[in-house]
């Protein structure tokens, strides 16, 4: 990456409002691009072709995530993704935390249309204070005003109070921690609740117990229930307002901007706010696609960011050594008094 993008990138991260908008991307290899799943369920003849498509999904990004609460899973896909949000949630904490602004808040948004539990089990593994919209401990229930929460720490002996990084892990397409209970979503900690809809049970013994499940399907009818279209459309005047804020930045990584509502509400968050800057991440070989589809030459705020090989993909691991940690270091070095 050239040094004056990353000197760009450099004084942005270090001034603006953050927020990131993660896609299925972020979450390989341990779980599966959703490939043409949309594209077959829009196709799709009948209810058993459609269940058809559902149980593949349920089966490869649904299920895995049990084993990942259990913590019963090893396999090396699964540990390249987990030490991939680690090294990423470990590096912008560092970078956020040395923020030379005073007035900016230490939140940072992170929206996806990922329904996994990894985010938020990397950040109980660090042990970085994250806020996933729910509130109370014995029953957790969601709300979206229950974001934005910021925290600050005291020290023990001198009473200094500084606030500390907060994530906010914003789902925009729902979870499979989310759990209705009447008219209230409740968190499912072990995720029991989507053991009903089992690989092993065929027609409505599938459809009834899946469909109670809170996630938006891949596909471009949407399918909500009333309970996730309140909050589904919430999030996403959420993410509107973030990106309608004065000196905010958005970096999308690992997401194809094939959903036409997020999409359009980025674009029209692009022209209506000149102080909004876009770092979309892609590698070569989508350059040209994605300068088509957010009309790059029309939005000058909106920028395309791909690695230096023509061979390499924009992961997230890409953003985090290419760009958080070269921020880091620019930071420290910047830091250190020359000798005299």
């Amino acid at each position: 990456m050239e040094e004056r993008t990353l000197q760009d990138l450099s004084e942005v991260i270090q001034s603006s409002n953050i927020n990131f908008l993660f896609g299925a991307g972020t979450s390989t290899p341990f779980l599966p691009l959703l490939g043409n799943i949309e594209k077959l369920l829009n196709e799709a003849a009948d209810e058993t072709a459609r269940e058809t498509q559902y149980k593949e999904y349920f089966n490869k990004v649904m299920l895995p995530n049990k084993k990942v609460i259990d913590n019963s899973i090893s396999t090396d896909e699964y540990e390249q993704t987990k030490k991939s949000y680690d090294d990423f949630f470990l590096a912008l904490s560092e970078v956020i935390l040395q923020r030379k602004s005073t007035i900016l808040s230490k939140q940072v948004n992170v929206f996806t249309t990922n329904i996994d539990v990894l985010m938020e089990t990397s950040l109980e593994r660090l042990l970085i204070e994250y806020n996933d919209g729910f509130s109370g401990k014995l029953n957790p229930t969601f709300s979206s005003a229950h974001y934005k929460k910021s925290i600050q720490q005291r020290s023990l002996h001198f009473d200094h109070v500084s606030e500390i990084p907060v994530f906010n892990i914003i789902k925009v397409h729902g979870s499979l921690t989310w759990q209705q209970s009447d008219d209230k979503i409740m968190f499912a900690r072990s995720l029991n609740h989507i053991d009903e809809a089992t690989s092993g049970k065929t027609g409505n013994g599938f459809l009834e117990p899946y469909k109670r499940i809170l996630v938006v399907n891949p596909e471009e009818s949407k399918h909500l229930e009333s309970v996730l279209n309140l909050y589904y459309y919430e999030l996403l005047r959420m993410y509107s307002s973030e990106l309608e804020k004065e000196n905010s930045t958005l970096f999308i990584v690992g997401f194809s901007m094939d959903d036409k509502h997020i999409k359009e509400i980025t674009l029209r968050a692009a022209k209506a706010n000149p102080t909004l800057r876009i770092f979309v991440c892609c590698s070569q070989s989508s350059n040209e696609k994605m300068y088509t589809k957010l009309e790059v030459t029309q939005h000058p705020n909106i920028q395309v960011l791909t690695p230096d090989s023509d061979t390499e993909k924009f992961t997230l691991d890409c953003f985090t050594n290419n760009i958080l940690k070269m921020v880091v270091e620019k930071k420290s070095s910047k830091d250190v008094e020359p000798e005299k």
